[in-house]
């Protein structure tokens, strides 16, 4: 195969053309959206097709030697990524060829195209789960020469706006922790810095810490077990305020001393809080006994106060808040039944809702604003990683910050503007599984998460997150031979969407699965297809749905809107006999008993969600565990139906946590549990036989010492960064 001609500017293979000097790649004449990364590789391969292209290579191209990244996770992340916009697999390759533990080769035919053959439509494709976003591409000058001379790929950033990315080089590490630290916040002078040093970028574990800058030593100030976040200065810097959050949903703002002394309970009900001018603060605040959360300005001693914003659905949580330096508008962090949303600009005031900020159809977790209240910083998830953007607070247009495979997540803006304060690192999940023989990993790969055993206990199945957020992004489904560690997509090109136990399912004989997936409008489908890839997936037609499971028959239940709320409708495998199984709604379906008369099912109450059993013989119901806690307690059945589990999270969204496996009595299908059900995890773990397995996302295995389960791990440190 010959080398690309050194004097193309644009090159053709199968249903492609790529422009290396507009930087931009087309489908069929639509334009299509590729991230900096997986931009560059395609770019190295299309150098020398049908030449190996090392590893090595790769890491000198594509990394420079200044980036902070994990390079094995960051270059299987971008060819992944490289392969899904090409409609590209790794088993069966029409374009890229992986050489194990050498590199990747382009196997496809590559010709040179005249300017006249190229003419985009102007259409840009999407793939369904991506953002819609408009991304202009910034190339470096100086000529791309293929060839002799190679390819010199300009630096090129994925952006709304001009390029503002900021040279890895000049970033500053401020903390060196072996673990994970995060949510930095900087006190009025900029003199001293505190963070939370725990596995959770939200509420988690984790213990507030301060540091005199630039070279003091760390200091523990809390060291108790409560999920905490938001640490924030008091305006003389003399205490720390942030948020502790307790089992029973109740969300408090403490504070600590920065010298010394003890930390104690400020305000009830007050999570999030910041000072916003002289006296007067902004926190959040859950309305009723719900989960229900808004912002609300007051004075310190709560006299005063008026709600600033209030999300519109009931299950909508506004969790954070940035006033502006002018104390006329602030930005707010929100979400919606636990999936985090675009950040929001609101007027204290409360004049109006106010609009969404930064990239649209992607999460925002933090924000921040200039000195001079021009520019907003934003925390978002836009491109499938958490990166830092801003946006003018007058024109409104958005530039990306920081990228590349690293994520950084929380913003503390240092006094001068010059730069700001982030917590910069990768997260990372494997699948384990425990036997007689101890405990293996089972995954090898990226973020691999919801792992569920085949009937047989010989495979596993599990998800690889194509995103950031394990509740939100799309997944690929994967398969694992137990015995001889072959792993496989189980449908390749194709992302499935749903929360941990909601995505996917396995049918009783172990042939099947059915699997929920976005289509190209957002709407929810359910697919069949076979385990062992023997056929194509297959839609069920008219059916729009999540949390599918099978029934002992093969029927498929599954989560549906009716209006404004959710039931569990049945359907068969070919789209006939729809209807509703139960007459009572709910917010979450998480399991069909193996005898087909039980649904487990999480359940609204005006003293907070229900976790409960539901008969489909009759109206009658069993509650298994009730909390008032955000994060959703999962229950679930072993494979041979002979034990029942409870997973309990210790973090606010999703990762640690622990789950209980519970023996069932012969003849019966629930565990036996007060008539108002369990409240706690010392009421879970004082049950007879309660076996306690050290994870949250958890499968049980064809025998009692058999389980699978997914360990997230997480290392960050603190890095001050300049600003363009």
């Amino acid at each position: 195969m010959k080398r690309t001609d050194a004097a193309a500017h644009r090159v053709r293979f199968g249903e492609f053309e790529l422009d290396f000097r507009t930087g931009e790649l087309h489908r069929n004449g639509a334009k299509l959206r590729l991230q900096e990364q997986p931009f560059q590789i395609l770019c190295v391969l299309l150098e020398k097709p049908g030449e190996v292209v090392t590893r090595e290579k790769l890491r000198d191209r594509v990394w420079p030697a200044d980036t902070f990244v994990d390079f094995d996770h960051g270059l299987y992340t971008a060819v992944t990524k490289l392969r899904e916009t090409l409609h590209d697999s790794s088993e069966h390759p029409r374009f890229i060829e992986t050489l194990p533990r050498r590199g990747y080769r382009f196997i496809a035919s590559v010709e040179t195209v005249s300017a006249a053959r190229m003419q985009p439509s102007g259409i840009e494709e999407a793939l369904p789960e991506k953002p819609r976003l408009r991304r202009v591409w910034a190339l470096t000058a100086g000529a791309l020469v293929f060839g002799v001379v190679g390819v010199a790929v300009a630096s090129r950033l994925w952006l709304r706006g001009p390029a503002h990315a900021t040279n890895g080089s000049a970033w500053v590490q401020i903390t060196n922790f072996s673990d994970s630290v995060s949510q930095p916040m900087l006190s009025p002078d900029g003199h001293i810095l505190t963070f939370i040093r725990g596995p959770d970028t939200f509420a988690g574990p984790g213990q507030i810490y301060v540091k005199m800058l630039p070279d003091g030593e760390p200091v523990q100030l809390t060291r108790d077990s409560s999920p905490k976040m938001s640490p924030v200065f008091s305006p003389d810097s003399a205490e720390i305020a942030y948020t502790s959050v307790a089992a029973e949903n109740h969300w408090d703002t403490w504070v600590v001393p920065v010298i010394s002394g003890q930390p104690h309970r400020w305000l009830p009900n007050a999570s999030g809080l910041v000072w916003s001018k002289k006296g007067r603060i902004l926190f959040s605040e859950i309305r009723g006994k719900n989960i229900h959360m808004g912002v609300v300005a007051a004075e310190e001693s709560r006299e005063g106060e008026n709600d600033v914003y209030v999300p519109p659905g009931e299950r909508g949580m506004a969790h954070r808040s940035y006033p502006s330096p002018d104390g006329k508008w602030a930005l707010v962090v929100e979400m919606d039944r636990a999936i985090w949303l675009p950040c929001r600009l609101v007027p204290l005031d409360s004049s109006s809702p106010g609009r969404e900020v930064g990239p649209p159809a992607a999460g925002c977790t933090a924000a921040a604003w200039s000195p001079d209240g021009q520019w907003m910083y934003l925390n978002s998830s836009s491109g499938g990683a958490f990166h830092i953007w801003r946006q003018r607070f007058s024109v409104g247009q958005q530039e990306q910050i920081t990228s590349g495979p690293t994520e950084e997540e929380g913003i503390a803006m240092e006094p001068d503007g010059r730069s700001f304060i982030t917590a910069v690192g990768l997260r990372r999940s494997a699948v384990w599984v425990h036997d007689s023989d101890g405990e293996r990993q089972v995954s090898s790969e990226g973020y691999s998460y919801d792992p569920k055993f085949t009937p047989d206990g010989k495979s596993l199945c599990y998800r690889v997150l194509r995103g950031a957020l394990p509740l939100a992004d799309p997944s690929e489904l994967r398969v694992v031979d137990l015995k001889s560690g072959e792993d496989s997509p189980v449908l390749p090109g194709m992302t499935v969407n749903g929360i941990v136990g909601g995505a996917y399912d396995i049918s009783a004989d172990g042939r099947k699965v059915v699997v929920s997936a976005l289509d190209r409008e957002g709407k929810p489908r359910l697919w069949l297809a076979p385990l062992d890839r023997s056929a194509p997936p297959r839609q069920i037609p008219n059916v729009e749905g999540q949390q599918p499971k099978f029934g002992p028959s093969g029927e498929i239940f599954f989560r549906a809107f009716e209006g404004a709320s959710t039931f569990v409708y049945v359907v068969r495998a070919d789209g006939t006999g729809l209807h509703k199984a139960v007459e009572q709604p709910l917010l979450r379906l998480s399991g069909v008993s193996r005898d087909g008369q039980w649904l487990l099912a999480k359940l609204a109450g005006t003293e907070g969600p229900a976790y409960a059993a539901l008969s489909l013989r009759s109206a009658s119901s069993v509650v298994i565990f009730s909390t008032l806690q955000l994060s959703d307690v999962n229950l679930g059945w072993a494979p041979d139906g002979k034990s029942f589990l409870i997973s309990l999270p210790t973090a606010m969204l999703f990762g640690s946590g622990h789950t209980y496996a519970l023996p069932l009595p012969i003849g019966h299908v629930l565990p036996r549990v007060p008539p108002e059900g369990l409240h706690s995890e010392a009421e879970v773990a004082s049950l007879p036989e309660a076996r306690s397995i050290d994870a949250y996302d958890t499968a049980l295995g064809p025998s009692p010492e058999i389980c699978a389960f997914a360990r997230e791990t997480a290392q960050r440190n603190l890095y001050r960064i300049p600003l363009p």
